[in-house]
């Protein structure tokens, strides 16, 4: 456990905490999907094992978040966090990172360096950066070593989104290289900075301080820059999601499953037309107007994942994520034929799941 009484230890904090109040203010219009994702790492940085049902538990026992692992594994998904090995490697790497932050906030250098060379580096094994890490890192942090909060610092951190988060991050290591004086941060110590209004800087601090402010300023426009591809990659989210939202609707029993329902509309007529019969003229404009939807359906890239009224066999595990109808499987490996009554759709270019399969045993 951190030491929060030591005078060092407290100065840290307190610098840590004026960069969240800086970083808040930005974030300042909050979505609740950025929210719900910081919760959901907050959650499985306990557990780098937990799957997405264990996760849809351990939201509703800490947050009151009613989800399922459904929507866990979209959240996974559009967090590019779907693979759970990869998932693995990124909270085990920010495990190793909180574990360096701790002997660096009591001034161990090496702690420190290895904090350093750890931040910088790809959290995945195959030698890419993640684009959450660091905003997973400083999630990490706050839950590893919660006796640091003592500004309730990690209730704004979950307001952040990764841009703001990274850079909090970064915030996070420039003040402990700052408070201790580590080579990694070339301002002058706090101590000189408040001594100034007294003394007259020299020349070589003065290079110091127009060095800091110069880093700062470049930082601050990078910082600007992501931020706003930051917000059109949100929008593009956003659009797809009001887009999967109307399928979502479209083929509610409310509305009468049209998406399936158009399926098997067009399975009629081709049934009635490969037996040569001559469709009435009355429906004709009924039948291009079915066509005309299904067309759109497709333009749209809203796919079914299974065959309608097609016939399998499958396990428990296969019928996992489907709605099934029927009797209970007496072991993992029975198998039971099943006849596909709703085939489920999804949004191919985000993976994003419109409805799940329906299926029904066969007697």
């Amino acid at each position: 456990m951190i030491n929060i009484d030591d005078g060092k230890v407290r100065e840290v904090l307190e610098g840590i905490h004026e960069a969240m109040l800086r970083k808040k203010k930005r974030g300042s219009k909050v979505k609740e999907d950025i929210v719900m994702e910081n919760r959901i790492f907050s959650i499985i940085c306990h557990d780098p094992e937990m799957g997405p049902i264990g996760c849809a538990r351990a939201m509703e026992e800490r947050y009151g978040a009613h989800l399922t692992g459904d929507e866990i594994v979209q959240v996974f998904r559009s967090r590019r966090m779907a693979n759970p090995h990869e998932r693995r490697e990124l909270l085990l790497w920010a495990q190793e990172l909180a574990g360096y932050f701790s002997e660096a906030i009591v001034g161990d250098r090496d702690g420190f360096d290895k904090f350093e060379e750890q931040r910088k580096s790809p959290a995945l094994k195959n030698g890419k950066r993640h684009d959450s890490q660091e905003r997973i890192a400083a999630i990490m942090i706050f839950e590893a070593h919660p006796e640091i909060d003592l500004y309730d610092d990690f209730e704004s951190l979950c307001l952040l989104g990764n841009t703001l988060a990274r850079y909090f991050f970064y915030d996070m290591a420039d003040t402990l290289a700052y408070v201790y004086g580590f080579p990694q941060f070339h301002a002058e110590k706090k101590k000189e900075r408040k001594d100034a209004e007294k003394e007259q800087m020299s020349y070589e601090q003065a290079l110091r301080r127009v060095e800091q402010l110069e880093n700062a300023l470049d930082r601050a426009n990078i910082m600007l820059q992501d931020l706003q591809d930051e917000f059109e990659e949100q929008l593009e989210a956003s659009k797809a999601k009001e887009l999967a939202d109307f399928f979502v609707k479209l083929n509610s029993e409310k509305y009468g499953c049209i998406l399936d329902e158009l399926l098997i509309v067009r399975r009629g007529v081709d049934r009635l037309r490969k037996s040569d019969y001559e469709l009435p003229m009355e429906i004709n404009g009924l039948l291009i107007m079915v066509k005309k939807l299904i067309q759109f359906v497709r333009d749209s890239h809203i796919e079914p994942v299974m065959k309608i009224q097609s016939v399998r066999e499958v396990t428990a595990a296969d019928v996992g994520f489907c709605n099934y109808e029927g009797t209970a499987f007496a072991s993992p490996g029975e198998k039971k034929k099943v006849r596909v009554i709703s085939p489920g759709w999804v949004y191919k270019d985000k993976e994003l799941q419109i409805s799940r399969p329906k299926v029904k045993e066969e007697a």
